[in-house]
């Protein structure tokens, strides 16, 4: 049997995907493995895919590689002849790079691999976008028997992380009239020791301006990979970008700098914008990946097809993959249109106005979306006849992120302040997938450094889901109550404060009550 006509037989399919794949901080040589997977209908053989971000050979380094191993306590006959492909696949489920389908013959321990599989750039920079949607890569394996004999189809859906720790804090720089150096501490959220310093420092530049610098140096051998942006935060609270591209840290380069876009003659000329009481405010975003890697194999299914990540990613009955691929594209183009509806103001009947901003949005579709705006459009208050709703308690910042999760359902570059602000816009405009998410996020994100600020959200929004796992988090890191955030805390939010003391003083009671009873029993 040939290659042409084996796509017409029952395979197994073997799905990955691999999520923050651009902080992979492997070296030339250096692979991420897969998830093993057992062929329960080819003998039970045990096979794992690996891939190289920088290639597997020195000659490789600008590609990426891909390989697929057998492995050396895999069952079934010393040497298995079987046709295969891999590849990577689009969002969609569709095929961005195959090696197409080949034979053949694996030994126990021994792999295929396709050294110069794609070009990293291609990947990483100049298709990022179908590469890398969301920075997961999709790679799949298809395997067919080589008799043929293989009655139904199986498929395995693995997922691989690389763990990244994100930052996101204010930063501010005081007496900035007079500034000659600032230091800034970027701690682990797991110990709260140095990650990565910080140094800002001026420097003269060559119109006699006085340029600010900024050395950013790992401390941890921890921090294989991490990416560092920072944006100036004035009076109002827009943020602008500070740097002409993001800092960059990884295995081999260890400190690296770069130049504000701005001189501080220039932001001392716009003080009243960008300074409040002599204060440079910037806000910090950094991702760290430490070098954990998690994985697991979530679905395994024979004989009918497995539900891949964002509807079926790979479909070998053609007239299912039809039916899918119909079902795919027309939410895309929903999504799309919705959202150049609100971007081009098609047809808007309504405005949102905060105290600098006013956005045009669809009375329908806010109502749709939200309980409090369809209340708003559809009773007898003043909203529904008038041209806009004044949302003066909301910046301009939130608002439009507001708008574009109810046009769109995402959030795209969620951080720690938006997603806090968008938190307090979804409970008062009661959407509550919104409200969910920036919730998840929050506790995804939790630090020593914003665990009473996050405290004081949940308690002034009465989540108690939130609350408790905040205060949870409190009782597991007490070197919060070592630090003056907490003295601050205490004393601005006493009520607070005296319910967290009581909640660890019955857990220290609970505590000793049960190692007596078990001391009694021996």
């Amino acid at each position: 049997m040939d290659s042409k006509g084996i796509s017409e037989n029952k395979c197994f399919t073997f799905t990955w995907i691999i999520e923050n794949f651009s902080y992979s901080w492997h070296k030339n040589g250096e692979p991420i493995e897969s998830p093993a997977f057992v062929l329960d209908t080819m003998s039970k053989t045990k096979w794992r895919l690996l891939v190289y971000p920088r290639g597997r050979e020195e000659t490789e380094v600008e590609f990426i590689s891909f390989s697929l191993g057998r492995m050396t306590d895999s069952n079934g006959p010393e040497k298995f002849e079987m046709f295969k492909e891999l590849s990577f696949l689009a969002e969609d489920g569709s095929v961005l790079k195959s090696n197409g389908i080949s034979k053949n013959e694996f030994e126990k321990g021994t792999g295929w691999c396709f050294g110069e599989f794609v070009k990293n750039d291609e990947v990483f920079k100049i298709r990022k976008k179908d590469y890398l949607p969301e920075d997961v890569l999709t790679a799949r394996c298809r395997i067919w028997d080589i008799s043929g004999s293989v009655k139904k189809d199986g498929y395995c859906f693995a997922r691989t992380r690389i763990v990244v720790e994100r930052r996101s804090f204010l930063w501010n720089m005081k007496h900035f009239s007079s500034f000659t150096k600032s230091i800034c501490q970027i701690t682990s959220i797991s110990d709260g020791n140095s990650f990565i310093t910080l140094n800002f420092f001026p420097k003269n530049g060559q119109t006699n301006e006085t340029l600010i610098s900024i050395e950013a140096s790992a401390n941890d051998q921890r921090v294989k990979f991490s990416t560092l942006r920072l944006y100036l935060v004035d009076t109002s609270g827009k943020k602008s970008e500070c740097l002409t591209e993001e800092i960059t840290l990884d295995n081999d380069i260890k400190t690296a700098s770069s130049t504000f876009t701005f001189s501080k003659e220039k932001l001392l000329e716009n003080k009243d914008r960008c300074l409040l009481d002599d204060v440079l405010q910037l806000l910090c975003e950094c991702a760290i990946a430490n070098g954990t890697i998690l994985e697991e194999v979530e679905n395994i299914s024979y004989g009918c097809h497995l539900l891949m990540q964002k509807g079926s990613l790979v479909q070998d009955d053609l007239e299912s993959k039809k039916r899918e691929t119909t079902s795919l594209d027309s939410t895309k183009i929903l999504k799309e249109n919705l959202e150049s509806s609100f971007e081009e103001n098609f047809l808007c009947d309504t405005k949102l106005k905060t105290k600098t901003r006013t956005f045009p949005a669809h009375k329908f579709i806010l109502g749709a979306r939200s309980a409090v705006f369809k209340a708003m459009f559809t009773n007898d208050m003043r909203e529904r006849n008038c041209e806009g709703v004044n949302i003066e308690d909301l910046d301009d910042d939130t608002v439009q992120r507001m708008l574009q999760y109810i046009y769109t359902a995402t959030v795209p570059d969620l951080q720690w302040d938006s997603a806090c602000n968008l938190y307090t816009a979804a409970d008062k405009y009661e959407i509550l997938s919104l409200k969910s998410k920036c919730s998840s996020f929050l506790k995804s994100n939790l630090t020593p450094d914003n665990a009473c600020d996050l405290l004081i959200l949940a308690d002034m929004h009465q989540d108690k889901d939130l609350k408790s796992v905040v205060q949870d988090y409190i009782l597991n890191h007490r070197n919060i109550f070592n630090t003056n955030e907490w003295e601050l805390f205490m004393e601005r939010n006493a009520r607070l404060a005296a319910s967290l003391m009581h909640l660890m003083l019955k857990k220290q009671m609970y505590l000793q009550f049960h190692q007596g009873q078990r001391h009694s029993l021996t």
